[in-house]
């Protein structure tokens, strides 16, 4: 029996714009000359989903998963309910999807090659992931703009173009500063209760950097919220450039809060999600948790 399995999204953004045919011979070859047994599987939509089902549940203990950053949170929670049954395994990834903000906070690289030769010096390291209504995400869930980007790209993603999702992230990006309203909330931590009002607000795994998205450390056992009021355009736009710059924490109307476990109540008794760029719809209150070192993945040295 395998090593090792290597399941790749064959709808994955990198895998689109090159021949399937070939990622495939390469990583097969890349785990051969590295001494590993492992069985390369490329499959599409259901057929995906379903690899990794049977790979969490019956499969070697290393499942490397090909794809983005969605693609890793099904296979985070379908390895989780399989650790939980008592089968215990090793996660690890290859970014070939558009944003890959997982695999970047691991420190793996972006191209395919590097890739792959990192995870061959990579050894396994348990890390936290978190979970909004018991639904699991390994880095962001977001709310107000963030639910309306991941929306929009749903309804762009793809569309037959070369490149089709970077124009779906900018496409969506840009309708969801027009389309998204302000949210009514009340924030409850171990702090204290925030009442906001807010066009978007993030919870990311762990904290950010002081500079992006990326995340310095995965194994803090906290939660950071961050929210952004301010309802003029203006001032939205003036808070993505923050972001894009690396300014945004010197931004006086994006707040941000470390904590362990918040909960949300809006008036509204279900609201829209973006959960690692997946639009999902889930009932108030939400109940945002951090869970320490839940998942055993493959880390590179360094």
């Amino acid at each position: 029996m395998a090593d090792t399995v290597v399941i790749l999204n064959a709808h994955a953004g990198t895998i689109q714009d090159r021949d399937p045919a070939e990622i495939r011979d390469i990583v097969e070859r890349a785990f051969g000359e590295r001494g590993h047994s492992a069985e390369v599987i490329l499959a599409e939509g259901n057929l995906f989903l379903q690899e990794i089902e049977r790979a969490a549940r019956s499969g070697p203990p290393t499942v490397v998963v090909g794809g983005g950053d969605g693609s890793v949170g099904h296979a985070i929670r379908k390895l989780g309910e399989a650790r939980a049954d008592g089968a215990e395994r090793t996660l690890g990834v290859l970014p070939l999807g558009t944003m890959n903000l997982f695999a970047k906070s691991l420190g793996m690289p972006a191209e395919l090659e590097a890739a792959l030769a990192a995870l061959a010096s990579a050894a396994p390291r348990r890390i936290d992931l978190a979970s909004v209504n018991g639904r699991i995400f390994h880095t962001l869930a977001g709310l107000g703009y963030f639910a309306e980007v991941a929306r929009g790209r749903a309804q762009y993603r793809g569309g037959g173009l070369p490149f089709g999702r970077f124009i779906a992230v900018a496409r969506s990006s840009l309708r969801a500063f027009s389309r998204a309203g302000v949210l009514q909330l009340t924030l409850d931590t171990a702090g204290g209760r925030h009442e906001i009002e807010a066009y978007a607000l993030l919870a990311s795994n762990n904290r950010l950097s002081e500079s992006g998205i990326d995340r310095p450390r995965l194994d803090e056992g906290l939660i950071e919220i961050h929210f952004a009021e301010g309802a003029e355009f203006a001032s939205r736009m003036q808070a993505g450039l923050d972001l894009l710059a690396g300014r945004w924490r010197d931004n006086p109307e994006i707040q941000s809060l470390a904590v362990r476990r918040a909960t949300i109540t809006s008036h509204r008794p279900r609201l829209w999600l973006s959960v690692d760029g997946e639009l999902a719809r889930m009932p108030t209150p939400l109940v945002l948790e951090s869970l320490p070192a839940a998942l055993s993945v493959l880390v590179p040295a360094g």
